[in-house]
């Protein structure tokens, strides 16, 4: 990609237009970065797997633990990151809690992001909508 400056630059739109626009198809072309984990840990693509039946059936039944637990928050990571097969290694530092989250968040944007799921949420979930004033007393992620 070439850099030059350009002379009078408010009466160019077009010129502005083109660069913008060229830095857009840059960075569509880029690959995504890269995480280099302290540990093995596993892969997006194993998380997304099927859980078995009797698991489904479990988490189906069982409420999870809500922000109202009595742990502190890197514990509570952890609980929720165990659940998830998400390994939190022993490292003595932060670092390992980090990564751990990392991988968490990354499950769930690639969650977010794949249609099969989105296509499975609206046949299964009705739409609720919080009429103005309603109190909420926790939080939900969509």
């Amino acid at each position: 990609m070439q850099v030059r400056s350009l002379e009078q630059a408010e009466e160019n739109p077009k010129q502005i237009q083109q660069w913008i626009n060229s830095v857009s198809e840059l960075h569509k072309t880029r690959p995504p970065p890269t995480v280099q984990y302290t540990k093995n840990m596993p892969d997006i693509e194993s998380l997304m797997q099927e859980w078995a039946p009797e698991m489904e059936d479990a988490f189906g039944q069982l409420a999870l633990p809500g922000s109202d637990i009595d742990l502190p928050l890197g514990e509570y990571a952890k609980v929720i990151c165990g659940l998830m097969d998400i390994p939190v290694y022993k490292l003595g530092n932060k670092k390992s809690i980090i990564e751990a989250l990392h991988l968490l968040f990354s499950l769930y944007a690639e969650f977010k992001e794949n249609p099969h799921f989105g296509r499975q949420k609206q046949a299964t979930e009705p739409v609720e909508a919080l009429k103005p004033n309603e109190e909420v007393n926790y939080m939900k992620i969509a």
